[in-house]
């Protein structure tokens, strides 16, 4: 073939043989560089991987070496350090969670009785209990016959909602005066794995000792950590149960010179953590595990850099030695290379043995496989990897070739080894004749078949004795123009096929008795039959109304393009149109399909997303590949900026609204398909608490079960007389004078503690609840304003759900007459989610309310879809710029713009500007100057009970009277 292709080209063998023979001169020019060239590009592998090493890059696999290494060694604990777990056994016996302060009395009292050296609790004490459980507590610390100490901890003040504020939970302080406190956070890697451990933390300024440090008598207190030694045995650590001591099933002097523990192992308790070599480990274990590590010098450290240079030096002397020195082949290169790696890890894990310190070879043994990857492509020649690229080359042409199906053919066309037709069928004609191609015997293949069947009856003529032994029926897809279109447009066309050849005899054909191969190509028209099936198979995985994947494909397609793209990160999200129902309700599912389609077009133009789909409830499912958890927002702020922007449905213009739940793989560490519900969850979740979006968290699907359990508690909440309000004040931001304060429900369980307004609010709105407790809210509000010693203002919420389902205007009334307050002084709060159902009858009651003398305001203003259309249509008096807009001031432009616009459409309208969230007072400067009349926020007082909020009132009162006589 290559004599062939010479000849073609126009060129002698002579000619070729000296151009080939040039080339090779120059390939081993090339190949055969200078020493000087090959110890550069040494130094740059040692270079390169040394900024791979500063930049963290090789971290995850020197976690896994010393895994490995921890994994191969075994050491038992001491056993001087007892875990007393509470068990399933325990809270079956007990009963629910949490338990009553007196159980962990009896625990201190037979912890002691049965002879323990010291007790520690691994349990969060920082919420009051029922005043006589927290007495009976604080009692037996009190009178321990030794140290007890108690567990604090850091933990973000509300994730949910996105707040990263840190607050710091200590046990209160009736328990705290006789303990010791040490604090029980863990250090978690970015892969969500425990794997060191502090000496002590920062608590309120105050360097604070860790548990394990406290218990593996470690008492220098600084601010670092060190590298938990996995291999101490968890097997050997005495562990018991809490009901087993509570019940009298322990020896009497079990616990004698021992440190004890107690803490969570139970399931359902969630205080689990992932751990290298165990992989799953309970949060108290793993503390007697690190304290183990304390007691036994197992403290692990990083060997330092100076000895990691100076052994990267010596890898450096050997590769150059072993590369360029020794000649030898490259087989043996590599293997020395290999030997120097395992010789490495060799010693790493001897010295991990033999001391405290663990050698990060991961550096070293990336250096080493550099260098091999350099040395093969140094060696590696040219020619070879020509001939590879050409057979994958050929190979792929096969395999588009032939193509298996399973149906008999109808068109026939019989033609010779010299490429001659010999018999064409009709059926043969008519289906060549809508290609193009007029098909008659005496013609050749070349100018009567297209170019997929002529490749056919090549590539069968090249060894007919084995072609049909290798194929068998075969598919092509071609081209030819629609009918009536001239030319214009194409339709597919789709031809099955098999090829037979056969030997016959020349003699009666032409000249000369030797035998001749022909061929029979039998061929039919399957395109309808293959585009059914492609549309029932598109069917199974995509959904027919937007497209898109379903749930079960976009899954499928999820963990295929994991795989494939070698990939262990991804976010799932998933979002539901917030207004879809309302849509189909007052202009017709036809309109919600549309609106549903036009989402889905514009989220395929969107490049953001790696994959799309559509599940069973109409809720969208995207995914993003290898996305970090620094990706979150912006996605969130595309879907939230794509449904929050007006779409036009037959000359409708509407605004959908999201809802959005996210879930990460990499902290799921599950497939497609748990994932995806678990962001389903939080979209679910989304909507009751609010916000632009919510992640997937273990404190999420916790938060699930605590709301099944308020859902249970909030029905006799009112009986049990559980609420109460809070007065936050409002000032006046040109002198700081109170004028105002807004009132705030507040739930005080019995056993709970204080429970947020946004967890029980909206379980109360879905309830019908909210109609009896807004009646109430309504009376004391004005009850306790009567009493005050100024006449401020106070606001009152007032939900949607009770201007529909209720007579608001006689709540009002009978709330004013009962408390003889001035309406003047009640202001009713709304928010524009109450324009949504009937805006003709909302302004009908919202002017008789205005009539009987009582201001309305707009709360949360600038955060709604539609509150630039709103504020003109309807009564109001007051709006509330939402804190989202203040918080970031002076830093965000954005914010202050928003601000200023605010503030021009509110002189417009004459009306009162209230700002919400001033928490310093630089942004209380620059609201003013802005033109902002009231201020609310933590600067100026935080919620406050009514007795509180009394005192301060009259200490104002009386500030103003003594300003009146000086």
């Amino acid at each position: 073939m290559v004599t062939l292709l010479r000849h073609s080209a126009g060129l002698s063998p002579n000619i070729h043989f000296g151009i080939a023979e040039r080339a090779e001169l120059v390939g081993m020019f090339f190949l055969n560089k200078s020493y000087l060239f090959r110890i550069l590009a040494i130094l740059l592998v040692f270079l390169a991987s040394g900024f791979g090493y500063m930049s963290g890059l090789f971290a995850p696999l020197d976690n896994g070496l010393s895994a490995f290494r921890m994994g191969l060694n075994s050491r038992t604990a001491s056993a001087s350090i007892v875990l007393l777990e509470i068990d399933n056994k325990s809270l079956s016996a007990i009963g629910s969670w949490p338990w009553k302060r007196s159980i962990y009395a009896d625990i201190v009292d037979k912890s002691f009785a049965h002879g323990a050296e010291e007790l520690a609790f691994d349990i969060d004490f920082s919420a009051q209990s029922h005043d006589k459980e927290d007495l009976v507590f604080a009692k037996a610390l009190e009178t321990a016959p030794g140290p007890v100490t108690l567990a604090i901890f850091q933990q973000y003040e509300d994730a949910l909602k996105g707040d990263d504020t840190i607050k710091i939970n200590r046990p209160i302080d009736m328990l705290s005066q006789n303990t010791w406190a040490a604090t029980v956070n863990v250090l978690a890697d970015n892969d969500g794995i425990v794997r060191r451990f502090p000496y002590a933390q920062m608590m309120d300024g105050e360097l604070t000792s860790s548990l394990a440090a406290s218990l593996g008598g470690y008492h220098m207190l600084h601010m670092g950590d060190f590298l938990i030694d996995m291999s101490i045995e968890a097997d050997s650590v005495p562990v018991h149960s809490v009901i087993d001591l509570l019940e009298g099933r322990l020896d009497a002097d079990l616990f004698k010179g021992k440190k004890v523990i107690v803490g969570a192992g139970a399931a359902e308790l969630r205080d689990t953590l992932a751990v290298p070599v165990y992989g799953m480990m309970t949060g108290p274990l793993l503390q007697v595990i690190a304290a183990e590590a304390l007691l036994q010098g197992r403290d692990l450290q990083p060997l330092q850099l100076l000895w990691l240079i100076g052994l990267s030096l010596g890898v450096m002397a050997g590769a150059i030695v072993i590369l360029l020195v020794i000649r030898q082949p490259i087989h043996a290169k590599l293997l020395q290379l290999l030997a120097l790696g395992l010789v490495l890890e060799f010693l790493a894990f001897i010295l991990y043995l033999n001391s405290p310190y663990m050698l990060q070879t991961a550096f070293l043994q990336i250096q080493l496989f550099s260098l091999g990857v350099l040395t093969i492509l140094m060696d590696v020649r040219v020619k070879s990897i020509l001939l590879s690229v050409s057979r994958k080359y050929n190979q792929s042409l096969v395999n588009l070739l032939e193509t298996i199906v399973e149906d008999s053919f109808s068109g026939i066309l019989i033609c010779e080894q010299e490429g001659d037709i010999l018999e064409v069928s009709e059926q043969a004609r008519i289906l060549l004749s809508s290609l193009g191609y007029d098909a008659q015997k005496g013609e050749t293949i070349e100018r009567v078949t297209p170019p997929g069947l002529q490749a056919a009856l090549k590539d069968c003529f090249k060894d007919p004795e084995h072609y049909s032994k290798a194929h068998d029926l075969q598919e092509v897809t071609l081209h030819r123009p629609k009918k009536g279109s001239n030319g214009r447009d194409w339709e597919e066309l789709i031809l099955e096929f098999s090829l037979t050849p056969s030997i016959v005899s020349r003699k009666e054909m032409r000249k000369g008795s030797r035998d001749q191969w022909v061929a029979t190509l039998m061929f039919r028209d399957v395109t309808k039959v293959r585009q059914e099936q492609r549309r029932l198979a598109y069917l199974v995985d995509h959904d027919d109304l937007t497209g898109l994947f379903n749930e079960a494909g976009f899954c499928q397609a999820v963990d295929q393009a994991m795989i494939e793209q070698d990939q262990g990160k991804a976010l799932i999200l998933a979002f539901e149109v917030r207004r879809l129902d309302k849509i189909n309700r007052s202009l017709g599912a036809d309109y919600g399909d549309l609106l549903l389609q036009q989402i889905s077009k514009k989220l395929k133009n969107f490049e953001g997303f790696d994959l799309l789909g559509c599940g069973t409830e109409r809720e969208f499912l995207v995914c993003k590949l290898g996305a970090q958890e620094t990706d979150i927002p912006h996605l969130c702020a595309y879907i939230t900026d794509l449904l929050e922007t007006p779409l036009s449905l037959r000359g409708h213009q509407v605004i959908a609204g999201s809802y959005i739940g996210v879930a990460d793989f990499q902290d799921m560490h599950h497939a497609c398909e748990e994932v995806s519900r678990a962001a389903i969850v939080a979209m679910n979740r989304s909507k009751e608490v609010g916000g632009t979006y919510l992640r997937y968290s273990s404190d999420l699907a916790a938060d699930v079960m605590h709301r099944r359990v308020l859902e249970r508690e909030i029905i006799d909440a009112v009986d049990r007389q559980e609420f109460e309000m809070h007065y936050q004040p409002q000032v006046s931001l040109a002198n700081g004078q109170i004028i105002g304060c807004e009132a705030l429900i507040r739930w005080k369980h019995r056993d709970l503690g204080m429970i947020r307004p946004d967890l029980f609010i909206p379980i109360m709105e879905e309830t019908g609840m909210i109609l009896d407790v807004g009646r109430w809210i309504l009376e004391q509000v004005c009850k306790d304003a009567a009493t005050w010693d100024l006449p401020i203002n106070v606001a009152a919420n007032v939900s949607a759900i009770q201007f529909s389902r209720s007579d608001i205007l006689d709540d009002i009334d009978q709330a004013l007459k009962s408390s003889q307050l001035d309406p003047a002084r009640l202001q009713v709060e709304i928010t524009e989610s109450l324009f949504i159902s009937d805006p003709s009858a909302i302004v009908s009651i919202l002017k008789k309310i205005q009539k009987r003398g009582i201001p309305i305001a707009l709360d949360d203003f600038g955060t709604g879809y539609s509150s630039l259309s709103y504020i003109h249509q309807f009564p109001l008096d007051k709006i509330k710029i939402d804190q989202a807009f203040v918080k970031h001031l002076p830093a965000s432009m954005d914010s202050m713009a928003v601000i200023n616009a605010i503030v021009a459409l509110a002189r417009n309208f004459d009306m009162d500007i209230v700002a919400e969230g001033v928490e310093t007072a630089e942004q209380w400067e620059i609201l003013r100057l802005a033109g902002c009349h009231i201020g609310q926020g933590w600067h100026f007082g935080k919620p406050m009970p009514n007795a509180d909020f009394a005192a301060l009132l009259s200490d104002a009162s009386q500030t103003t009277q003594a300003s009146h006589v000086a």
